[in-house]
């Protein structure tokens, strides 16, 4: 279902050197409609999708109609070039022609519209094609975020497009191996070239901080480092659960070998559930769609909400931030050591 925040919607389709005036044309077809419409953009959104519809399929829906991206909603939050680029392997579908749309966006109330430009390549093409494919649409004088859709640890991003962009943004949440999505990760991590910005380690945000108040409140490490760290998680989020283990050890700084038990154990209603012990005393730090409760036995338990994000709230977040997460790098590192070890 398309987007019900755009107030207008224009496209067609195009050819890969027609695109600029297409979309030139577009605009001034949106002109003559009536009220002005200003031309937003804050930076370029490169959508990569490693599938292709069936030839003769129209492109024209790939920006409004998938549920499993909400991509109009994201340019509504934060307006951004996008380029959605579906990608077939050449080997496999080499009878595929280049297809391409163009589109304009229109969101905001009438005396406050504006504009997002929107470009769709379908191609069956070398993998050394995607970087000259990519620099013929993005704006050189903005940001680029690469926004990998694919499950990296099945599909790792291609190391030519992750030198263009200043982000690389994914979700972990998708990943059938753990250890294969941080292994791909690692030589990005430090990377001068993009910044690693994952859906899912956002989600573990409320549960750090939850850690980081208790600590402040106790004046000690939690957990201490030679506490022992069971990390219960629910079927679907081994990812995360991995990603809190990899931080923790980041922290404490211990060797490999020494990472907390993860299984898929949590009760039901429960996202994660971990328990620390030391000694005689036991510690659990649960967290739920709503809130984490932390609970040390003394009878007095720290609460801290979940904030309601969806998916476009998420992406728009991590466009607007740009920066290297430090503690995002520090638990892929620990993860290399422990999962993928040499």
């Amino acid at each position: 279902m398309a987007s019900t925040l755009v107030s207008n919607r224009v496209f067609r389709a195009s050819a890969p050197d027609a695109i600029e005036a297409d979309l030139a044309t577009l605009w001034r077809e949106l002109a003559q409609k009536g009220a002005p419409v200003a031309r937003a953009v804050m930076s370029n959104l490169v959508v990569f999708r490693d599938r292709i519809a069936p030839p003769g399929v129209d492109v024209e829906p790939v920006t409004s109609d998938l549920p499993d991206l909400p991509l109009e909603e994201v340019l509504a939050r934060h307006p951004s070039r996008l380029i959605v680029l579906e990608h077939g392997h050449l080997d496999q579908m080499p009878d595929v022609a280049f297809a391409a749309g163009v589109g304009i966006a229109v969101f905001g109330p009438a005396n406050a519209r504006y504009g997002v430009e929107e470009i769709v390549a379908r191609s069956a093409c070398a993998e050394a094609s995607l970087p000259s494919i990519v620099r013929r649409f993005v704006r050189g004088d903005l940001p680029t975020t690469i926004w990998w859709t694919e499950d990296l640890s099945q599909a790792p991003p291609l190391g030519t497009l992750v030198t263009m962009c200043r982000q690389l943004l994914y979700d972990s949440r998708q990943w059938r191996d753990v250890a294969r999505g941080v292994r791909t990760l690692a030589p990005l991590v430090g990377d001068r070239h993009a910044d690693l910005a994952d859906l899912n380690w956002r989600r573990l945000a409320p549960l750090r901080r939850a850690l980081d108040e208790t600590r402040r409140a106790r004046g000690v490490a939690v957990p201490m480092p030679d506490a022992n760290v069971r990390i219960a998680h629910r079927p679907g989020d081994a990812a995360l659960a991995w990603l809190l283990a990899g931080a923790l050890m980041a922290e404490q700084k211990k060797p490999a070998g020494q990472m907390p038990d993860v299984d898929e154990s949590a009760p039901d209603g429960t996202v994660l559930l971990m328990t620390i012990q030391r000694g005689s005393s036991e510690t659990t730090v649960t967290l739920t769609g709503q809130r984490v409760v932390v609970e040390d036995g003394s009878g007095v338990s720290l609460a801290v909400s979940v904030p309601l994000e969806d998916v476009a709230d998420a992406v728009a977040a991590e466009l607007r931030m740009l920066s290297q997460d430090a503690a995002l790098g520090a638990a892929i590192r620990a993860l290399d050591r422990h999962l993928n070890a040499r």
